[in-house]
Order: structure tokens, then C-alpha cells, then sequence
């Protein structure tokens, strides 16, 4: 019994020992802490990539205007400073990116390299300004279209813009194939001084009398050549205090031609011998009886016409007094005919609608049709021309001379 009795003992001695010795182990593991908790919880947690966001995410991320911290006149002088053909990182795909990042990083996808996604500009209206983009993410095959809003500028005065808005419209461009354009012209024939023109002519701050008003430009837009009329498309923005305003496509323009009474100027494209339009005028004005023709030129005007336009053709002063017969084709195929005579060069006549007009002098005697086809493009004899008469004269009367002496030495002998 009393071995029992000991045993039991020691049983409920090793038991109590063992339940001792757990409960000190549990009070020796501390309780985590509320930050600890947290801690352990983000790194269970995977953070999103760009590449494992779906379209919908996406667009949900992205906003439909994104607001950069770059004005309209900074970029402006970025591209006129540029040129646009520099490595100059462009301030605007720059500000772009960043906000991007920025906004990547508000929705907990970080660790983004520009690398990953993609974005697209557009120039709004093709005349400068970046209105428009869109953003992609490599590898997919969709994307996000927004609109660009510009940072305020602090001396912006809505007074200003408002003026130079009214001012811009009130200049009396004329319009080359849609576009805003100014022309520099120059006669039919003078291409001493059209070999002169540059795409920088024109001065363009002469567009107005304020000269608070004034103009940057900047070349890039594509340039016009190979006839008649020639040029290059210009970026021009309007600044008043140093603040841009207003911003305008204009190509400036060099053609051969002239000018109507309200401005618009008229392109004399010449058309040669063998163009169909001038073999057909040609017949034309034979069957009236004129033949030495002095030109044919299609003419096309950029702005506004009218009824009675007052045009003329730079004939040379060599013609002055002499008259020619004006053939115009008119635009439903019928003809009509103008009597004029030259005077300071010019041949001026009133027309109701410009196409292709024909020239011949009246008097079939006055130079022969196979001078006049060696004319040059002004119509005007040239001076070898002039050479090569007075050595024919010369000859003649040489010829004359030596028959007229031979004939009187045999009447003598």
C-alpha cells in the first residue's frame, strides 16, 4: 500500500513538473505586436505588376485628362528653340511620364520603369500643340485615350487672349489648298529674283501694326516644290508679354503671277507647247487668224474672288503699244476673246472667273512665230535676238552693196 502510495506520488510529482514546464514555455513566446501583425501580413501579400493589369483596370487607373505641370509657352519655346531636330528629351512626353508614375504609385504598382509602358502623342489639329494621347502597357493590346490639360500660367490675362484671338482672325490670309498662306510674287519670267526666294522671305511680324504682338516660328511642317507655287509650312505663335496666346499653321509661299485688288494673289502656272490645253487654244486662236502666240498660263487664285477681277499679264516693255488678242477657256469649255493693248509692259484686262488664258499679238507680221517660240517666259526679246537681227541686217546690206558694185563695174567695162 504503501509502495502504491509512493508510486501515485511520483506520478502526480512528474505530472505537475510536466504541466509546469509547458505553461513557463507558453509565458516565454511574446505576443506579436500590432505592427509586427501588419508587417507579416504585407509580405503575404503580392504586389500587382503593370503587366497584370487587365484593360479595365487600366482604364479605371488612368483619367480621362491629364493635368502636366508644363504651360502652353514653355512648350512653345521648346519647339521653337528645338525645332524639333534636336535629342532634346520633349518636355511634354517627359511630364507625361512622370505623372504616369506618380499615378502607378498611388495604386500600389511600384517598381515601374518607363520601359514597361508605352505613350502616344498627337499633335492637335496638326498645328503644334500636343492636345492628345494615349498610353499602352508592352505586350498588351490595349490601351488608354486621354486629353493633355496644361499648368495655368500666372501672367495669363484672359483680356490678352482675347485680343490677339480677334487680331490673329482679322489678318486676311489667303488659303492655299485649305491652309492659312502668305505669297511673295513675282512676274512671269523673273527668275532672277524668285532664285532669291528662302523660306525665310517673309517676315511675319509685319502681319501687325501692334508691336506688342509678336510672333515666333518654327519650320517642320513640310515644304512645297518642283513648280509652281513653291514653299514650306510654318508653326507660328503669337506672344504678347512674353505669354503665348494663339498658335497658327501658315505656309509661306512663292509663286509667279500676281495680286487682285482685294489681295488674293493668282498663280500663272505656264503651260507648254505640248500640253493638250495649249495645243487645243493654239487651233483656236488660229482659226481667228493670230498665230504668233507670246503664252499660255492656267491660272489659280488662293482667297476670294470676284465678278470683275482686274488681272494683267507682264508681257515686257518691248511690247509696249503693241496689241494682243487674250484667249480665255472658260470653266464650261467655251471660249471668249479680250482686244488689248500693252502699256508699262503689262496686258490688263476684267475677267469673271480665272482658267487658262491664251496670248497672241494681234499683228501676225510683227515677229515671227519661230522667234517668239524663243522667247523667254516674260515674252520679251532677248538681247542675243536683238544681236542676231542687226547681224542679219548687217549682212543684207553688205550683199546688197557688193551686187549693186559688181552690176556698175560690168557697166563700166
Amino acid at each position: 500500500m504503501k509502495k502504491t502510495s509512493k508510486i501515485l506520488l511520483s506520478a502526480l510529482a512528474i505530472s505537475s513538473m510536466f504541466f509546469t514546464m509547458t505553461v513557463n514555455a507558453e509565458e516565454l513566446t511574446p505576443t506579436p505586436s500590432e505592427s509586427q501583425t501588419n508587417q507579416v501580413a504585407q509580405e503575404t501579400t503580392t504586389t500587382k505588376s503593370l503587366k497584370d493589369l487587365t484593360e479595365e483596370e487600366l482604364n479605371n487607373i488612368i483619367p480621362n485628362t491629364i493635368e502636366i505641370n508644363i504651360t502652353k509657352t514653355e512648350y512653345a519655346n521648346y519647339i521653337t528653340r528645338t525645332n524639333f531636330q534636336t535629342d532634346e528629351e520633349d518636355i511634354v512626353q517627359k511630364a507625361l511620364e512622370e505623372k504616369f508614375m506618380e499615378i502607378f504609385n498611388q495604386n500600389g504598382i511600384t517598381n515601374v520603369s518607363t520601359s514597361e509602358f508605352l505613350t502616344g502623342c498627337d499633335l492637335g489639329g496638326g498645328i503644334g500643340f500636343i492636345d492628345n494621347g494615349s498610353i499602352g502597357i508592352n505586350g498588351s493590346n490595349y490601351g488608354k485615350e486621354f486629353t493633355i490639360k496644361y499648368a495655368k500660367e500666372s501672367a495669363y490675362s484672359e483680356q490678352d487672349a482675347t485680343y490677339i484671338k480677334n487680331a490673329v482672325n482679322n489678318i486676311k490670309f489667303a488659303n492655299f489648298e485649305g491652309t492659312d498662306a502668305v505669297f511673295t510674287m513675282y512676274n512671269i519670267g523673273d527668275e532672277e529674283n524668285a532664285s532669291k526666294w528662302t523660306e525665310n522671305t517673309y517676315n511675319f511680324n509685319k502681319l501687325f501694326n501692334d508691336s506688342s504682338i509678336t510672333i515666333k516660328g518654327t519650320t517642320g511642317v513640310g515644304g512645297i516644290g518642283g513648280g509652281t507655287p513653291w514653299g514650306v509650312g510654318y508653326i507660328l505663335y503669337f506672344y504678347k508679354n512674353n505669354v503665348l496666346y494663339d498658335i497658327k499653321h501658315i505656309m509661306n509661299m512663292g509663286a509667279y503671277g500676281t495680286t487682285l485688288e482685294n489681295g488674293t494673289p493668282v498663280n500663272m502656272a505656264k503651260l507648254e507647247t505640248d500640253d493638250e490645253i495649249y495645243k487645243t487654244m493654239a487651233k483656236e486662236l488660229e482659226s481667228k487668224g493670230f498665230k504668233n502666240i507670246l503664252g499660255c498660263y492656267e491660272l489659280t487664285a488662293y482667297g476670294t474672288t470676284t465678278n470683275n477681277m482686274k488681272i494683267s499679264f507682264n508681257l515686257g516693255s518691248n511690247y509696249n503699244g503693241k496689241e494682243v488678242q487674250i484667249l480665255h477657256k472658260k470653266k464650261d469649255n467655251t471660249y471668249e476673246i479680250f482686244k488689248t493693248a500693252i502699256t508699262d509692259g503689262k496686258a490688263e484686262i476684267s475677267v469673271s472667273e480665272l482658267s487658262p488664258f491664251m496670248i497672241a499679238l494681234s499683228d501676225n507680221e510683227t515677229i515671227t512665230t519661230e522667234n517668239v517660240n524663243k522667247a523667254p517666259n516674260n515674252a520679251q526679246t532677248s538681247s542675243i535676238d536683238i544681236v542676231l537681227y542687226s547681224i542679219l541686217a548687217l549682212g543684207s546690206l553688205v550683199g546688197i552693196t557688193y551686187i549693186l558694185v559688181s552690176k556698175k563695174k560690168k557697166e563700166i567695162a
